[in-house]
């Protein structure tokens, strides 16, 4: 939670008749510190050689004040890869809202996702390269996550949309080619991260994944 949508946050609590208490503010406002400053020294040292300490320090408080709020590395590191599909799955949603016609929302769900890629690659590169190693966070955490599960499920809402208005074939369920789709979107991404981003911009390559999942994905004609 970075300090803008905590802001907005208890206007709005506050808006609905339940004002977030001084203290409560006071809390979340040390929890999104932590987050910025983990990010922070996640970027400069990478995941296994940054300690709490480290991130701590970043934040200007006590190394027990970290603990009170994340129980280990892990938990903290899980709960900024939270956020970040948190806040892509919100913006996705507003994004694809104002449009009705499903190959536009699927071209705005790549174009938008590979942008906040790009804007969090130092965050990302970490995700992916030290998965080569050995893994951050276990995959059934991942994937048990109620905001990894709630971005499934809206990615699958937008295949859904696609085969009921004959984009998308319908022979193989809304699951089944959104995990195909996903694999293709993270392929992409994975190579990009992995060459760096000297040759070429990220979401340059919305058109390419989008091509290539209708080519495969498209309806039969």
């Amino acid at each position: 939670m970075n300090v803008d949508s905590l802001i907005e946050e208890t206007l709005l609590s506050g808006r609905s008749g339940s004002p977030m208490n001084r203290k409560e503010r006071d809390r979340q406002l040390r929890k999104s510190d932590i987050l910025q400053a983990a990010e922070r020294v996640f970027a400069l040292k990478g995941y296994h050689n940054a300690a709490m300490q480290d991130i701590a320090r970043e934040a200007q408080y006590a190394t027990g004040t970290v603990y009170l709020y994340f129980k280990d590395k892990e938990m903290l590191y899980f709960s900024l890869l939270e956020e970040k599909i948190r806040n892509l799955t919100a913006t996705l949603k507003e994004n694809t809202a104002q449009v009705a016609d499903a190959e536009e929302k699927l071209r705005i769900f790549v174009q938008e996702s590979l942008n906040s890629f790009e804007k969090n690659q130092d965050f990302f590169r970490i995700f992916f390269s030290e998965r080569t190693k050995g893994q951050i966070l276990k995959e059934g955490k991942i994937s048990k996550s109620s905001v990894m599960l709630q971005h499934k499920e809206f990615v699958e809402e937008l295949i859904n949309i696609g085969q009921k208005q004959k984009v998308i074939r319908n022979d193989f369920s809304a699951k089944q080619i959104a995990d195909i789709f996903g694999s293709i979107f993270m392929t992409v991404i994975f190579d990009w991260l992995k060459e760096g981003p000297k040759n070429r911009k990220l979401n340059a390559m919305a058109d390419f994944i989008l091509d290539i999942f209708l080519s495969g994905a498209g309806k039969k004609r």
